[in-house]
């Protein structure tokens, strides 16, 4: 089509036309778009209901688990007159197929005395003498008392300072471990759960029990 050769009629009426054909376009675009957001809302409250009472169903039988767990916590204490320690425990059938292990997720923590701890120490430490033997004890000592990115000692590198404390029998180094020690505040985090199977060919395989972790 020549459009110069086109009569004002013509050309206006082919204008109206792909006017009104752009005008259709744009209005489809808006009407798809708000179609999707309709879609949206219907997807995300269906399934967060769904998760919703998936949620509920976890948090019954989580809580049933530990009650359960707690009544052989107990009762194994009394038979073999030990205390369990609740942060961790495991309990496999006599097959040894399955196995549960729950308990209590712990985040390390201390109150503002463990810096005074670790002062004592470091002033034990400058006042060595300068030979070989002391700058490895400097050393591995700095090394445990180096703290984490969340800024907190690693109570395990503690028990390592406490060994080497009672290695030296120095007054000052052990008053500073002892405070350190008195400084730690552990913080219960989370409840968890864990399950192991073992698959035909006797292969460990955990089940499971997170959205992520399926």
């Amino acid at each position: 089509m020549d459009y110069e050769k086109l009569t004002d009629k013509e050309k206006a009426e082919l204008r109206a036309r792909l006017e009104a054909e752009d005008k259709a376009a744009k209005l489809k675009i808006q009407e798809d778009r708000e179609t999707y957001k309709e879609l949206v809302d219907k997807f995300v409250v269906s399934n967060v209901k769904k998760l919703q009472n998936l949620s509920s169903q976890m948090v019954l039988i989580k809580q049933a688990v530990f009650e359960a767990a707690d009544t052989l916590i107990d009762m194994k204490d009394d038979l073999f007159k030990t205390k369990a320690d609740r942060r961790s425990n495991t309990f496999t059938t006599q097959d040894g197929l399955m196995s549960i292990t729950l308990g209590n997720r712990i985040n390390e923590g201390w109150d503002d005395t463990v810096n005074n701890g670790i002062a004592k120490v470091k002033e034990y430490l400058n006042s060595l003498a300068k030979d070989e033997d002391s700058a490895d004890l400097i050393d591995t000592v700095m090394g445990l008392l180096a703290k984490d990115r969340k800024g907190n000692l690693k109570a395990s590198k503690v028990l390592e300072l406490k060994k080497l404390a009672a290695k030296k029998q120095n007054e000052m180094f052990l008053d500073g471990i002892s405070i350190i020690e008195a400084a730690y505040r552990p913080i219960p985090s989370c409840q968890f759960i864990e399950v192991t199977l073992k698959d035909e060919k006797g292969n460990e395989v955990k089940l499971p029990l997170s959205l992520a972790a399926m």
